[in-house]
């Protein structure tokens, strides 16, 4: 079985309060409510690395093949990508890169 996701748990909670952490920094302490560039770009930054703890997806850990999923996260959502073992003697229309 597929998953999409590729983030574990505990590396969840680590994105997500890292990223609320620099979303404080960059609307509060950079000015970025005010509009500074350097406070929006903070901001934005945040807003990536959350959206990708809320997701449970990291396209740049996707792109070098790694996971952070525990024993029991893959036991639960399956491997995140396709093994070559499961491609062999099927189309490239059914394995669905």
């Amino acid at each position: 079985m597929k998953s999409s996701r590729n983030i574990g748990r505990f590396d969840r909670r680590l994105r997500f309060w890292f990223s609320f952490i620099l979303l404080i920094i960059g609307l509060w302490y950079f000015n970025g409510a005010s509009m500074n560039p350097t406070g929006l770009a903070v901001s934005i930054f945040s807003g990536i690395i959350m959206l990708s703890a809320i997701a449970a997806y990291c396209p740049i850990c996707h792109v070098f093949r790694i996971h952070t999923l525990s024993e029991e996260e893959l036991s639960t959502y399956g491997f995140p990508y396709v093994q070559k073992e499961e491609v062999i003697g099927r189309t490239a229309r059914e394995a669905r890169f």
